[in-house]
């Protein structure tokens, strides 16, 4: 019977057949959908072994080493206990095996967390970490806790929405239910995103929600409430209302900033493009006196090398042999000469040829981008 309260008391996980929590968050505690560069919420990072990266509206997390995970928090969430999440992931094309997901109530010291993953073969599966081992929570230990379902989307996104309070946490995939976990050692915690071992996941519209704040939100005392039930009733529901509309308005504004932001950065790269074809420009025009200079003077060697030539034939056929050996020096200077002025010919011609081309593709850029501003605007 100890043994069996023991195990109850450090238990990981009971498997339920059904959800179990039925929490109303209302409490938007983040909203990112990745459209700025500049994030704070989430760490941006580049090395040997991982990339995270805000990068096209997504939030991409790519593991590059055999071993270990990549795990990225959000910022300023340690003790989350009760929440719901809703994120977005894909999976890049022509990835090979790949999975990652959502971490929640991570634990630093003991080192503890829960893990729902989802992979790029239509599985998923909720793992616990905790004293640096790993338990699987779902499925079968054959199949290394994987869960095989045709809801899942192999190339295009996936909504994973997780839904915890009170040790329970229900899971659902692109809005449909698929399992529940229930662990009474982490029961709070920080919330973030990862990607396992050789793979890469890219993550959007990352949404945060908690319950209300425990009490009663609106500051009315409890005996208050219990005297004027049905009017607090009413203004809770009035408050909820207003509150639900400044919500979708704050995220229009947020929305709207991001537009803002991302067409004054593309207007800087226009004028940028600008400044770079004229130097291109300038550049190429001197590059082009310069080589019809050089064009010119290996012209002229050319016709004196073929003069000289003739006079060369024309003096070995006579006697006098000093003239031979000057005019043979005289002639070896000059093609030394001309070779050298050969290879600046064609040093000249490559650099003018290169830099054509990149001023065409800078003018290319240049009306792409005034035609997208001018569609936008």
């Amino acid at each position: 019977m100890r043994f069996l309260t023991f195990v109850f008391t450090i238990s990981t996980f009971i498997l339920t057949h059904g959800q179990n929590v039925f929490t109303n968050f209302q409490d938007t505690v983040c909203y990112e959908n990745f459209n700025d560069n500049s994030t704070k919420m989430f760490p941006q990072k580049f090395n040997s072994l991982e990339l995270s990266i805000v990068e096209n509206g997504g939030y991409r997390i790519n593991r590059m080493e055999t071993i270990g995970r990549s795990i990225a928090y959000l910022k300023e969430t340690d003790n989350i206990a009760s929440f719901e999440l809703t994120v977005s992931l894909k999976f890049p094309k022509n990835a090979g095996i790949s999975s990652g997901g959502v971490i929640f109530h991570s634990q630093s010291n003991p080192n503890g967390a829960l893990l729902f993953e989802i992979n790029n073969e239509r599985k998923y599966r909720a793992t616990k970490l905790f004293n640096q081992q790993s338990k699987i929570l779902i499925g079968e230990p054959k199949d290394a806790g994987w869960v095989k379902n045709s809801i899942l989307e192999k190339s295009g996104k996936n909504i994973i929405t997780i839904r915890s309070n009170d040790g329970y946490s229900d899971f659902f995939i692109n809005g449909s239910y698929v399992n529940t976990i229930f662990d009474m050692q982490l029961k709070q915690g920080k919330i973030g995103l990862f990607s396992e071992a050789e793979s890469e996941l890219i993550f959007d519209n990352f949404l945060l929600k908690s319950k209300p704040t425990e009490g009663n939100t609106l500051g009315i005392t409890s005996e208050k409430q219990k005297n004027t039930n049905e009017p607090n009733v009413e203004f809770q529901e009035v408050i909820l209302i207003f509150k639900a509309k400044i919500d979708k308005q704050q995220a229009t504004i947020f929305t709207l900033q991001k537009q803002v932001d991302k067409y004054r950065s593309m207007l800087n790269y226009d004028t940028t493009l600008v400044t770079r074809a004229a130097f291109l420009e300038t550049e190429n025009k001197v590059l082009s006196f310069k080589l019809d200079s050089t064009t010119q003077a290996l012209n002229q060697n050319q016709s004196k090398l073929a003069y000289l030539e003739s006079i060369k034939e024309d003096v070995e056929k006579g006697s006098n042999g000093d003239l031979v050996l000057n005019l043979t020096s005289i002639l070896a200077d000059l093609k030394k000469e001309n070779k050298s002025l050969k290879k600046d010919y064609t040093d000249y011609k490559n650099t003018n040829k290169q830099i054509k081309e990149d001023n065409m593709i800078l003018l290319r850029e240049i009306d792409r981008l005034k035609k997208l501003i001018e569609s936008q605007n």
